[in-house]
């Protein structure tokens, strides 16, 4: 009976550990991301800061394609195409910029990212 006892608090102290261990399904403005993957997994999306809030900044994986930011919700707020004219100003006022999602085999040269899964 002891045996079998230390062999169940085992097999659950595994279980716990593994399913701890695994990648979280949940992220910060999970919708808002999945959105903008719908429409740019064909190109790169990163987390940026403006003004202490999360903005994202996304374009397509084209020449002279420009890019767009949008707010927590997926609104945008805002368009950076340098090669059409002049940029809104919030492109130039971005921080603290990560890159969550990059298509492979992009102009950029750069490898594939996908911190959060979203091409699975």
């Amino acid at each position: 009976m002891k045996r079998q006892f230390k062999l169940l608090t085992i097999l659950t102290l595994i279980l716990t550990i593994g399913i701890s261990s695994c990648k979280k399904n949940d992220f910060e403005n999970k919708q808002t991301i999945k959105k903008l993957y719908k429409t740019y997994k064909n190109g790169q999306i990163s987390e940026c800061k403006h003004n202490g809030e999360t903005v994202y900044s996304a374009g397509l994986n084209a020449y002279d394609a420009g890019g767009v930011v949008f707010d927590k919700d997926g609104k945008q707020i805002g368009t950076c195409n340098f090669g059409w004219g002049q940029p809104d100003s919030i492109c130039g006022q971005l921080t603290d910029c990560e890159i969550i999602y990059r298509v492979k085999n992009n102009i950029w040269g750069q490898p594939p990212v996908d911190k959060y899964g979203l091409c699975r």
